[in-house]
């Protein structure tokens, strides 16, 4: 899997980007970049799989990485915690409306729990007949909840849904955030002012992390 936060090197703006194993729990690689632009991305996870196989990758909603997934020919599963945060912004800003009458704030909560029951399974064929339920009451669901079917659910189902098709991909990005929150470099922002400063203190992170916190697989008969 693999994602992106914004931090700051001496007062200025970059992105720490990182590939990391969910299966092994253990960091693939990092980068710090200025940007996280399609040509950034897609040249630092070439790189990073240059030597190694790519078969499927997490990835949060930045637009670009469909089409970097697809040019680097791997499976992509897009995060579901990012999805129902995305989703889940809009519906909270109606329920603290005002304007947003009691009725209207009944069925945004009851239709964005049916949303989010969609992919609360690993079963592709149930949550493919909850999306078709869903749908059989379009007209009905509150306006902000269809853009998100129709311009979201819809047209990445298949990004959506690739964890119910492969028990090895990680349906969030939720490792690689928690391995980011416990190696923050924002907290010795003070002593590294550069990048290369940040990505000697993030190495000698990464093989702590590693020996201490990263898990062996074995062979089922082992």
């Amino acid at each position: 899997m693999t994602s992106s936060i914004l931090i700051k090197i001496d007062g200025k703006r970059a992105y720490r980007l990182a590939v990391f194993d969910p299966l092994l729990n253990v960091p693939v690689t990092e980068e710090i970049a200025a940007n996280i632009e399609y040509n950034t991305i897609y040249e630092f996870l070439k790189e990073a799989f240059r030597d190694k196989p790519l078969f499927a990758v997490t990835t949060d909603h930045i637009r670009a990485y469909k089409t970097i997934m697809d040019n680097l020919g791997a499976k992509h599963q897009l995060c579901i915690f990012h999805l129902f945060k995305m989703i889940g912004a809009d519906v909270y800003g109606a329920l603290r409306s005002k304007r947003t009458s009691y009725r209207d704030k009944i069925k945004l909560c009851l239709y964005f729990t049916e949303i989010k029951n969609i992919f609360r399974t690993y079963d592709e064929q149930v949550a493919t007949e909850r999306l078709e339920k869903l749908l059989d009451e379009y007209d009905n669901i509150p306006s902000i909840l269809r853009r998100y079917i129709r311009k979201k659910i819809l047209p990445d189902f298949e990004r959506l849904t690739l964890f119910m098709r492969d028990g090895s991909v990680s349906r969030t990005t939720n490792p690689v955030e928690n391995y980011y929150r416990q190696t923050d470099p924002e907290q010795i922002k003070d002593k590294y002012k550069t990048d290369q400063g940040i990505l000697s203190y993030l190495a000698r992170k990464m093989e702590y992390w590693t020996a201490k916190l990263g898990r062996c697989l074995q062979h089922p008969t082992s």
